[in-house]
């Protein structure tokens, strides 16, 4: 009985550490097969705050950054290196109609042309 007990407390924690572990993953992330881009935001937050540069990170997997496009209103290009483009966003406040960051990527997989496009909130 406690065996029994044991085995299914030490069943339950494992689940809970598998949804905690969901949790902090990024919500900015696209994937095609073993492509893939991700932004991470370098403040810790999961958005951008009006009149704050904020560093974000544009990683990318089996996609060339080179040759790849960012748009979106208040990114300034700080370089690429080793698969990361880094870059800085500041976004004045009354600017845009709705709290809400529209980041355009363009890009190519395996010759093909493509693009995805990430909303980033915006808080005061």
């Amino acid at each position: 009985m406690i065996k029994r007990n044991l085995l299914f407390g030490l069943l339950i924690l494992t689940l809970i550490s598998c949804t905690e572990s969901k949790k902090n993953s990024s919500e900015f992330i696209y994937e095609n097969g073993e492509s893939s881009v991700e932004i991470k935001i370098l403040n810790g937050n999961d958005y951008l705050t009006y009149d704050t540069p904020t560093r974000t990170d544009f990683e990318w997997k089996n996609i060339d950054p080179k040759i790849s496009s960012i748009f979106g209103f208040g990114i300034k290009m700080l370089g690429t290196k080793n698969g990361i483009t880094k870059t800085e966003i500041t976004v004045p406040s009354n600017y845009l109609e709705s709290d809400t960051l529209n980041i355009k990527l363009r890009f190519e997989i395996n010759g093909a042309k493509t693009g995805t496009e990430f909303k980033v909130p915006l808080k005061n």
